[in-house]
């Protein structure tokens, strides 16, 4: 029981350690503190650190509070989960990365606004979602609460893309009264 609650520590214990070095690392930043704005290393420093409180609530919650099934039972568990094996679909995983990888080379292109709307739209499609509607309402209203989020309230400057796709960011950024 021990050794089962080991491997289902060891995923968290790394990326806690990883975090714990990325937060060594943002605390390294050299910048001139301008008085009442955030420094570049809040954002990542913020993420880290609530990255490595999640992993140490698993940490905790599965050394100590996690009850393992006596061996019997887990292997009729095993053979039930064999039978009742779900269909994976590993192409659609190596499309999401390579979408992934595109949308972080067409962002400077395209513009924020414009690539992160066609990523939601082609991540849903490719995840196998339907409703047209729902996808496009979905893609609308997350793309602007990033825009919101980023431009707004963490006053990030976001690509605004290249001619003639700059135009669509400067309408939405104006629709949206964001200078």
């Amino acid at each position: 029981m021990a050794a089962e609650k080991a491997k289902r520590i060891i995923p968290y214990l790394i990326i806690l350690l990883v975090s714990l070095y990325f937060y060594y690392l943002a605390g390294q930043f050299r910048f001139s503190a301008r008085p009442g704005n955030l420094g570049p290393d809040f954002w990542p420093k913020l993420l880290l650190g609530l990255t490595m409180v999640a992993c140490l609530y698993e940490i905790i919650k599965t050394a100590f509070f996690l009850r393992i099934a006596p061996s019997k039972q887990a292997a009729g568990e095993q053979s039930a989960k064999t039978e009742s094996k779900k269909k994976t679909y590993p192409g659609l995983l190596v499309i999401g990365i390579a979408m992934t990888v595109a949308y972080a080379y067409f962002v400077t292109t395209l513009g924020f606004i414009l690539c992160t709307f066609l990523y939601f739209v082609l991540f849903m499609i490719v995840g196998r979602y339907r409703k047209v509607w729902a996808i496009l309402a979905n893609s609308v209203v997350g793309t602007l609460v990033l825009v919101v989020i980023f431009m707004k309230i963490a006053y990030v400057s976001l690509p605004l893309g290249q001619e003639p796709f700059s135009g669509v960011t400067f309408f939405v950024l104006k629709t949206l009264g964001i200078k």
